[in-house]
């Protein structure tokens, strides 16, 4: 099975201002991780294709794929080629469904916030996971 990378993180966020923070938080308490982004769910699954990331930090309602479609085609690819998952935190400012809410609480890998999320609270999820 193939290792996800520990020293990798992917932000998914088709807000470009939600991205940069994120980043910013992270870098200043994580140094030494390698933050890659994503605008949207698709372009997610085409990185995480070339770069097995530990954590990707991922929006739900998104333009082109959603949140929900991309956990769901990454966990396919991770089945079909014998991957580790990656942990996703899922962070959103709207109601998530009840297929997430039973993925999320039936799993300590992944996770769920709503946004606002505090930077402290954002740090101590992807830290517990790499």
């Amino acid at each position: 099975m193939k290792q996800v990378d520990k020293n990798k993180v992917l932000v998914v966020d088709d807000e470009s201002m939600i991205v940069r923070l994120f980043q910013m938080i992270l870098s200043a308490s994580m140094p030494g991780i390698v933050i890659d982004t994503a605008a949207n769910g698709l372009e997610a699954l085409d990185k995480f294709r070339l770069n097995h990331y530990a954590v990707i930090l991922m929006d739900l309602h998104m333009p082109v794929m959603d949140g929900q479609r991309a956990f769901n085609e990454i966990d396919k690819y991770c089945q079909q080629n014998d991957w580790e998952m990656p942990s996703i935190i899922f962070c959103t400012g709207f109601v998530a469904s009840d297929t997430l809410k039973s993925i999320v609480g039936t799993s300590t890998k992944h996770s769920l916030f709503t946004k606002p999320v505090r930077g402290d609270t954002l740090v101590e999820a992807v830290k517990a996971r790499l």
